[in-house]
């Protein structure tokens, strides 16, 4: 993919992004009915998530910038500000609604409930740094979470790869979070979608993101989510088929 196709794509990620965002105002200011502010969400968000993954795609194409300097934690917090959202089919929500479809198993505490609200919402504003802290608030009171655990994972994984450079005590500590997620909840679906999407990307395990793919799949995905996803898994099938890496 050619720079200025990236960036046609990321222009029209930013203006869904927008779009899901004064969505949200409406719905709280009481202008849109409830069945309109569903339909139009699921449809932003699937186009979010379609957008976002051939970003994905586009961004693996380009040959890699200069090298710089691994400490850079000005740029990676704006680096991972504007690419938060790049590569997750599922962060691309506002409501107090998971985005899977359904509670993880247990109920969470009210505060969790509040707090994890707000986490989207700072995530859907391009406010990666609050979010970051919303989950650490999380976790200090209920380390079990899964939501907080997976979604703080998948920050540090964008920020360990960020710029050009690979931080991999960072990456590692994603991972962590990630895996760490599925085992307090194996139901919980966005962790595994993000486990497919490390394994795949960064550890070239076709096999392995194939196996988490088809978990998340498996686990009753919205009906909007499950077109993208499939696509990538078309395309995480294909390379295993072809017996090579991303």
């Amino acid at each position: 993919m050619d720079p200025d196709s990236l960036a046609h794509l990321e222009e029209e990620r930013e203006f869904l992004l927008r779009s899901l965002r004064d969505l949200e105002r409406e719905r709280e200011a009481g202008d849109i009915e409830d069945g309109d502010y569903r339909t139009l969400r699921d449809d932003y968000t699937a186009r979010t998530a379609s957008v976002a993954l051939a970003i994905d795609e586009g961004r693996a194409q380009l040959p890699p910038p200069p090298a710089r300097n691994a400490r850079r934690l000005v740029a990676t917090v704006v680096a991972v500000a504007v690419v938060a959202l790049g590569a997750g089919v599922l962060v691309a929500r506002a409501s107090g609604e998971r985005v899977a479809g359904r509670p993880g198993s247990g109920s969470l505490p009210t505060g969790d409930t509040e707090q994890l609200a707000q986490a989207r919402v700072a995530l859907n504003a391009g406010n990666v740094v609050e979010a970051v802290k919303t989950y650490d608030r999380v976790l200090k009171t209920n380390p079990r979470n899964p939501e907080a655990l997976a979604y703080r994972g998948w920050i540090l994984r964008l920020a360990a790869v960020s710029g050009g450079a690979f931080d991999q005590k960072l990456w590692q500590q994603g991972l962590a979070s990630i895996e760490r997620a599925i085992a307090v909840d194996p139901s919980y679906p966005d962790a595994h979608f993000f486990r497919g999407l490390i394994l795949y990307r960064d550890r070239h395990d076709a096999t392995g993101a194939a196996a988490e793919l088809q978990k998340f799949l498996g686990l009753n995905p919205p009906p909007d989510m499950v077109a993208p996803v499939r696509a990538l898994l078309g395309e995480v099938t294909a390379t295993v088929a072809a017996g090579s890496g991303p």
